[in-house]
């Protein structure tokens, strides 16, 4: 089966989010994740990805799973990973994706955070305020 993820990193400093500019319009700010070949794990793409598009070196044991649904064609598993500081991020992602962080509160208000991310961190976001 094929696993999509995305991690939200829970940091002192802030929460990094990417914002991938080859996607159609709209464009809007998301947790740092992507898919995977059906060979890897959803701890494995969460891993790879989060090192290519922020630059960030997590293990299995940061991850934690907060959401996972069967979307048919994937699973999407949302994890969080709370780090006691914020490592030094890439400027940029290996596709060029835009990196930026983020307060909580600055995500709940902000007007092109993905949907369908916010829908299930929005609790976790609210409990960090």
């Amino acid at each position: 089966m094929v696993h999509a993820v995305a991690v939200l990193l829970v940091t002192p400093e802030g929460i990094p989010l990417v914002k991938d500019p080859k996607k159609p319009p709209p464009l809007f700010w998301k947790l740092p994740g992507g898919r995977g070949p059906a060979a890897e794990t959803a701890e494995e793409v969460a891993i790879r990805e989060i090192e290519e598009e922020i630059g960030l070196s997590l293990t299995k044991e940061d991850l934690e799973v907060i959401h996972i649904e069967d979307r048919g064609s994937h699973i999407l598993t949302i994890f969080r990973a709370d780090l006691l500081s914020l490592p030094k991020l890439k400027q940029q992602g290996d596709e060029r994706e835009e990196i930026g962080v983020f307060s909580p509160k600055e995500i709940l208000s902000l007007s092109d955070f993905f949907p369908n991310h916010l829908k299930v961190v929005e609790k976790q976001l609210k409990a960090l305020l």
